[in-house]
């Protein structure tokens, strides 16, 4: 339970984040995701393809949030 609380405060802390630079000039909050995005498919971590397909997919439903 304490790692699954960790994971919810950090989405949250992030989420927080993109949406205060998306009122920044300059500041592309969709080019952020898709840079995460593009990290998560070359990136060691987390690995295997069907994790990195996980990642992706969780990132793209939370994208969906932040934009709420």
């Amino acid at each position: 339970m304490a790692q699954e609380a960790k994971i919810i405060a950090l989405e949250h802390l992030v989420f927080s984040l993109l949406r205060e630079l998306d009122g920044r000039d300059g500041i592309d909050r969709d080019e952020i995701v898709e840079r995460a995005l593009k990290s998560i498919q070359e990136a060691a971590y987390p690995g295997d393809p069907e994790r990195r397909e996980a990642a992706a997919g969780a990132l793209k439903d939370a994208a969906i949030l932040i934009t709420g």
